[in-house]
């Protein structure tokens, strides 16, 4: 019944950069629960007071839920940051991009939209990786940490920079953890990759800072807003390994003041 909302859009779809809520992982922490009938609750933040609301052209319900968006190691994520990759490693800039033997990506994901606090994961729709690894990152494979690689901020713009930790990249980084992470040498332009905030709370804030400004310029430009969105995906009916497919859309409000 969720896929009928968004019925031809997939998480390859998604304008970016965006903030993903897997829905199948925060029915399984919802308190109240959540039934399975496609409904869309609004969620809470109860650190922020931010306030979740289903975009009205979703099936959407009265309930509403606190989620904190844990990141627990060995268990399913329930909020990500969906990127493109702008920039892959054959289009490295020189002094722009030194150290260039470390340089893997660069990304449309401002590190300010997660306070320069989130991690690459093997993520949700990633093709650069064969069957096995693909079916591994259904569940709580999606959040596994993509080992030996740091996000930080670009030298001269907004986006995001990926990078090996290690001179000796892959290998240095590959060593006893199934070479999670060698994938991310192919990273070519128009890649997109999920990473895991930290603190997904502060996140939303961020995006929903956002947001606002977005808006405000939308008022003065007559321009559509198309920034920093929060979607909701899920694989369920879908099959194994296949890419999610988008559900709902929510839009962000501040219940009261901070």
């Amino acid at each position: 019944a969720q896929q009928n909302v968004h019925a031809l859009m997939l998480l390859s779809d998604v304008p970016t950069p965006s903030f993903i809520i897997d829905l199948q992982a925060l029915r399984r922490i919802a308190e109240p629960p959540l039934n399975d009938n496609g409904d869309i609750p609004s969620i809470r933040c109860p650190k922020n007071n931010l306030l979740l609301q289903p975009i009205s052209n979703t099936k959407r319900n009265n309930k509403v839920i606190d989620c904190q968006f844990p990141t627990v190691e060995g268990q399913q994520a329930i909020g990500y940051l969906h990127t493109t990759v702008t920039r892959g490693r054959d289009d490295a800039i020189p002094d722009e991009d030194e150290p260039i033997s470390t340089f893997l990506a660069e990304v449309d994901l401002d590190p300010t939209l997660c306070r320069n606090d989130a991690h690459l994961v093997l993520g949700l729709n990633n093709h650069h990786v064969g069957s096995y690894y693909w079916a591994r990152s259904a569940g709580a494979g999606s959040s596994m940490e993509a080992p030996g690689v740091g996000y930080g901020s670009s030298k001269s713009n907004s986006k995001g920079v990926l990078r090996w930790l290690d001179e000796g990249g892959p290998t240095a980084c590959n060593s006893n953890d199934g070479k999670r992470s060698e994938w991310v040498n192919f990273l070519r332009r128009h890649d997109t990759v999920q990473l895991l905030p930290n603190d997904g709370q502060d996140t939303l804030l961020e995006f929903y800072k956002r947001q606002s400004l977005s808006r405000i310029d939308e008022d003065r430009k007559g321009e559509e807003n198309t920034s920093t969105r929060i979607f909701g995906i899920s694989n369920e009916g879908r099959p194994m390994g296949s890419e999610p497919a988008v559900v709902c859309e929510w839009r962000c409000i501040l219940e009261e003041g901070i």
